[in-house]
């Protein structure tokens, strides 16, 4: 799998580089010295092949959410799509690797699911299984309660979960819809290549996250978490296995298991 190699230029000026580092340092200050580190030791994983399709998917998700608005737990409403480079990132991973199963946990209007899915289509290959606790903007459709410190993404109203996904592309796809601690067990049950997590960020279902999807990976699976800058989870969990890492930004982490 290629690897754009980091510089100290690339990393200030692209997307999750250390622009968008300066303002978490801001809200952080203390977090600074470990997310410099993090943004130096990055690598870029671009997909060429996938670029029109993942800004394709971007843009429609953008326009919608430019006539949805309104708060939740005092946050303001958004779409919650993972940045363009994780999502090349995604796509070249499964290009690259051609896993038999991805288990990713978090959805939402599913523009992570819909590029692994296009990229499983073109590797003709593989199937992915999503666990979501979806939000939406209507209230009267949440049925659980929400970890205090989960950000704004929502489905807005008249779209299901996952909407992003092409109807062409659902074939490999399994939505499973509900907390991860009670599904991602039995979603693991069989093993996976690739693991994703980027569901709830609080230290715990981070910890229990990486501990369940790092058990399943088989040989020379990787793992992909994100928003690691949330919790000391990472940190925590690195020191307990050791993994071989590659950053991708500060807030993004690839762990290899051997």
């Amino acid at each position: 799998m290629s690897a754009d190699v980091s510089t100290p230029a690339k990393a200030i000026a692209r997307p999750g580089g250390l622009v968008r580092l300066a303002k978490k340092v801001i809200r952080k200050p203390g977090y600074a010295v470990k997310a410099l580190g993090r943004t130096l030791a990055s690598r870029q994983f671009p997909a060429p092949e996938g670029r029109d399709f993942i800004a394709e998917r971007i843009g429609v998700v953008s326009g919608v959410f430019t006539q949805v608005s309104g708060q939740t737990r005092g946050k303001g409403f958004g779409h919650g799509a993972i940045l363009a480079p994780h999502a090349e990132l995604l796509w070249s991973l499964v290009r690259d690797r051609k896993p038999a199963r991805v288990v990713e946990t978090g959805v939402c209007n599913g523009l992570s699911s819909a590029v692994i899915l296009a990229a499983m289509d073109r590797n003709g290959f593989g199937e992915l299984i999503s666990v979501d606790l979806p939000e939406f903007t209507d209230p009267a459709l949440n049925t659980e309660a929400f970890w205090e410190g989960k950000g704004g993404a929502v489905v807005p109203a008249g779209r299901e979960v996952g909407w992003l996904v092409p109807a062409e592309l659902r074939g490999r796809w399994t939505l499973q819809l509900g907390r991860s601690s009670v599904l991602l067990p039995a979603a693991l049950a069989g093993g996976c290549d690739i693991f994703i997590h980027d569901s709830e960020h609080s230290y715990e279902n981070q910890m229990f996250e990486f501990r369940l999807g790092w058990d399943a990976l088989r040989p020379g699976g990787v793992l992909v978490a994100t928003d690691i800058n949330w919790s000391n989870a990472f940190d925590d969990f690195c020191r307990q296995v050791r993994p071989r890492r590659q950053f991708v930004d500060h807030s993004c982490c690839l762990m290899f298991k051997r």
